[in-house]
């Protein structure tokens, strides 16, 4: 088990528990919560669909809970700073020329105009290593993200470098307020 931890994981988990609406939250959630499965009830806390509610007070407190559980918090930092800017998911084609494409950790060029060219972070939600003339749904990650509001579902970006391709816009989700 975790060990002295134990106590203070389960405050921080609650805490964001009590943060997902009752129509979402299942009754499972809380009996896995009473009987202190915390790496359970990590993993349900971030399977969770919907972006209105989900705070970065939310994200924050799962990933305070999994880096106090020597878990990855990676996850739940990326969908702290989604849910501040905004969610942009793409359908992403690798061209067969490519060179593989990791699934995090990538922050590529993106022409997102014609003819400027921008940088976003980049997550392949289905596998680690996105090969040539693959694809695969990624989740992207503007630094200026300004810079792509104009983009609208069904438009088409080309992914510029070493893994050249191109990405559809199947999901938006304007920033915060």
């Amino acid at each position: 088990m975790l060990g002295r931890h134990d106590s203070e994981i389960g405050e921080l988990l609650r805490f964001a528990a009590s943060l997902v609406p009752a129509e979402v939250q299942g009754s499972d959630l809380l009996d896995y919560l009473d009987l202190e499965e915390w790496e359970l009830v990590l993993t349900l806390l971030g399977d969770f669909d919907g972006h209105t509610w989900q705070t970065p007070r939310y994200w924050a407190l799962l990933a305070e809970a999994a880096t106090q559980m020597d878990q990855d918090e990676t996850w739940f930092q990326w969908r702290c700073v989604e849910s501040i800017q905004g969610l942009l998911r793409v359908e992403l084609t690798l061209s067969v020329d490519a060179e593989p494409l990791r699934a995090r950790g990538e922050r590529p060029m993106w022409d997102v105009t014609g003819k400027h060219q921008r940088v976003a972070a980049l997550w392949i939600e289905s596998k680690p290593v996105l090969g040539p003339g693959e694809r695969a749904t990624a989740r992207l990650r503007p630094f200026v993200p300004p810079a792509w509001a104009h983009l609208i579902r069904g438009d088409v970006i080309t992914l510029h470098g070493s893994s050249p391709g191109t990405a559809k816009i199947i999901e938006k989700v304007p920033p915060r307020p």
